[in-house]
């Protein structure tokens, strides 16, 4: 569609220019003129600039058909002069008409009808003139649209790639922690048939919430906080009295919004790297907070000084810091450390509440 005709503000603003355009030739032409007063002026001139106005809407067109960047300079310029000199002489012949009906008129004597056909020379090139200008500002406006549909393509491109890029992250998450949980029960089928069988429960009691859960782009923190207690009771089947856990939620917290998963690749890792070397095990801590504008989680666990680190230690908490840029922009902070004898993670990630689930 015409991008002027596209808009009622361009449309008032484009005839606006033309009436003001009209009002300086009129003023123009009676102030060099004593014949002609500018009354008259105003109704010779005003309206059939207007109409000239929607001629020039015609500019869009020749604009289209000779684009800047596909043609020669050459031929662009052939195209606009060709068009200026039609459009001007039936601007010219348009006039002719409108002059012809004001004679006889109260506003239009013999005296202006001569000065009229005096001056009627000029009207051709400056109608040429403003239908240039016209095709000036149609190309404007053709790469102003073009620049817009250029920046709409490329938000949605990047929205497309944040979304890609989370469901890939996701992707690396769910079969790390499969992998490990089928690895746990082989190792309990020859050792203890009971236990193995719990955790097979256990499991699938976990998988079917992280399936539910892990759909939606934010679960409340209490449920997130419920999944890591789920993750951990399925390693004290693995690691028995070796493994302990304290899981703490900030009253108040609960209805934080977190993406899903986000402190089970955590609590992994204090396992895997953390409980897993040390003969006597440990205590795994899991820490919920949270103030008016953000929520701060921490995950601590006992490791091994003298032990050797092992290798893909890094890929979880590369994980959790990707997702959570990627959810809430660079009002994220993911920090890690060790002191003697623990490991630390600290992330905190702006607060959005949510609404509990109604239970049935």
């Amino acid at each position: 569609m015409h991008p002027i005709l596209a808009s009622g503000r361009r449309q008032a603003l484009y005839l606006a220019s033309w009436a003001l355009i009209g009002l300086l030739l009129a003023v123009a032409w009676s102030a060099a003129s004593s014949r002609v007063a500018l009354p008259s002026a105003l109704a010779v001139v005003v309206p059939p600039c207007l109409l000239y106005g929607f001629v020039c809407l015609s500019a869009w067109h020749v604009c289209r058909a000779a684009p800047l960047e596909a043609r020669s300079v050459l031929r662009v310029l052939a195209t606009h002069a060709g068009a200026g000199v039609v459009a001007a002489l039936a601007w010219m012949l348009a006039w002719e008409g409108w002059v012809r009906a004001l004679v006889g008129s109260a506003v239009f004597d013999a005296g202006v009808l001569d000065d009229y056909r005096a001056r009627l020379p000029v009207v051709p090139p400056a109608g040429v003139m403003l239908f240039w200008l016209s095709s000036m500002l149609h190309y404007l406006l053709i790469a102003f649209e073009a620049s817009r549909r250029a920046e709409a393509r490329e938000l949605g491109l990047e929205v497309a790639a944040r979304e890609a890029e989370l469901r890939a992250l996701r992707a690396q998450i769910d079969p790390h922690f499969l992998f490990n949980s089928l690895q746990s029960i082989s190792a309990l089928t020859s050792s203890d048939p009971a236990g193995a069988r719990r955790m097979c429960l256990l499991l699938a009691d976990f998988f079917r919430s992280s399936v539910r859960l892990g759909a939606r782009e934010r679960i409340l923190l209490e449920q997130e906080i419920e999944l890591a207690r789920a993750y951990l009771d399925i390693e004290k089947v693995r690691f028995g009295s070796r493994l302990s856990s304290e899981v703490l939620l900030e009253p108040g917290c609960g209805t934080c919004l977190i993406p899903p998963l986000t402190l089970q690749p955590l609590v992994e890792n204090a396992v895997r790297h953390g409980i897993h070397s040390l003969v006597d095990g440990g205590v795994v801590e899991v820490t919920a907070r949270c103030d008016a504008e953000g929520v701060c989680l921490s995950v601590r666990n006992p490791v091994d000084v003298e032990a050797v680190a092992r290798a893909g230690a890094g890929v979880g908490l590369d994980n959790v810091k990707r997702r959570l840029a990627s959810a809430f922009g660079s009002g994220t902070e993911t920090r890690w450390r060790r002191e003697a004898g623990s490991f630390r993670v600290d992330i905190r990630f702006p607060r959005e509440d949510g609404v509990r689930e109604r239970a049935g």
